[in-house]
């Protein structure tokens, strides 16, 4: 009998461990978070996360990461299917999203689908001073990267200063350069964008208007030209697919220059990945970068919880991650970060920072790349 009673309190006690380790489980909010992009944009988020949660212990962040150019759901096309479908809640929390893609949740769901963000929501927004370029109350910016020229310093010796002096080498120097498939990587995108909208007004570059598409064709002539010029395996000329196909070319010597992002490029040869041969240099003008941005659905149940990250996001400590590990632009004043931390960028004119937002024709640009470019034989 005694030994029964032992074995019973023991199980009460069993019991109250495991119930009081619900309840503290239970007090938290998770947060889901939806990314995208290249796998590094999840290392850092990974980063991040541990970050936030060593100083907050009311919140875990848990990451739903859809890699591009894999065809999953992004968090954009699950939160338009839930307003198309006229669903409550959505399972989203905080999506990281660009400025096209925040331009095509307004269009086809409204302003109201996602939280307005203002220092009451997110006190430290104070500290940020880079926006989206349009509904910026709707999103909050929080880094910054740009795509610059990487190449061979070994076997460039004269380094394009200009997308003119650029596009001279290409011709004279056949199949030594390469861009990415603009639909699998943001390097690529943003030569095809540089090179249509160097050709068209200023303002251009940040308008969705259709009318700007008519004048696209001088810009296509352009890359009509240079195509013949581009790196060739088995014969043909071939477009790498993904910004680290295009790096892996650079890398392996298969070519001597290439579009890349700043980001990538500074933290992979941080890491040793990529030879100290390999230089960077940004022209005039510039390749365009971006902004990413975090936004808040409106469906969300855990909107408070989200805000606590974004406040984190905007924080020294929390910009600090991203410029540290990924090599980002920070959207908050430099001074009120380490100087070792700045220093990292070392080598990038940030003044030189080009952003874009056309929306939708950005889907259109790239599938005219595919008809017009991809397939010229």
């Amino acid at each position: 009998m005694k030994k029964i009673t032992s074995l019973m309190l023991m199980l009460l006690l069993m019991i109250s461990v495991v119930g009081c380790g619900t309840e503290q489980t239970s007090n938290k909010s998770k947060v889901n978070v939806y990314i995208g992009g290249s796998d590094n944009v999840r290392a850092n988020w990974e980063k991040f996360k541990e970050a936030f949660e060593a100083q907050d212990d009311s919140v875990d962040i848990n990451i739903v990461y859809v890699a591009s150019g894999t065809g999953g759901q992004s968090g954009v096309d699950r939160l338009l299917a839930a307003e198309k479908a006229g669903e409550k809640n959505v399972d989203i929390d905080i999506m990281d999203i660009s400025d096209g893609d925040l331009i095509k949740i307004v269009k086809e769901a409204g302003e109201d689908a996602l939280v307005t963000i203002d220092e009451k929501l997110v006190p430290n927004l104070k500290n940020v001073v880079a926006f989206p370029a349009v509904n910026a109350h709707k999103a909050m910016a929080y880094r910054g990267s740009t795509v610059v020229l990487a190449y061979n310093a070994d076997a460039v010796k004269e380094v394009p200063k200009t997308v003119e002096d650029m596009y001279s080498y290409i011709k004279s120097h056949p199949q030594r350069f390469a861009y990415c498939e603009p639909g699998s990587g943001g390097s690529g995108d943003s030569f095809l964008v540089t090179t249509i909208y160097n050709k068209l007004p200023e303002e251009a570059i940040h308008s969705d208007d259709t009318k700007w598409q008519d004048q696209w064709n001088t810009g296509f002539d352009i890359l009509k030209e240079l195509h013949p010029y581009m790196y060739k395996t088995a014969g043909s000329i071939h477009y790498p697919f993904k910004n680290q196909g295009a790096l892996d070319l650079l890398i392996s010597g298969e070519i001597d220059m290439t579009p890349m992002w700043n980001d990538m490029l500074m933290e992979q040869k941080a890491n040793g990945l990529v030879p100290e041969s390999i230089m960077m240099t940004q022209l005039e003008p510039s390749f365009t970068g971006g902004l990413a941005n975090v936004v808040i659905p409106s469906k969300s149940q855990h909107v408070k919880a989200a805000a606590k990250v974004l406040n984190f996001l905007s924080s020294p400590d929390g910009q600090e991650v991203f410029v540290s590990n990924m090599y980002a632009i920070p959207v908050i004043d430099t001074d009120l970060l380490n100087k070792d931390v700045v220093d990292k960028l070392a080598g990038l004119e940030v003044s030189k920072y080009r952003t874009y937002s056309i929306g939708e024709l950005s889907t259109e640009l790239k599938k005219q790349w595919h008809e017009k470019i991809a397939t010229i034989e």
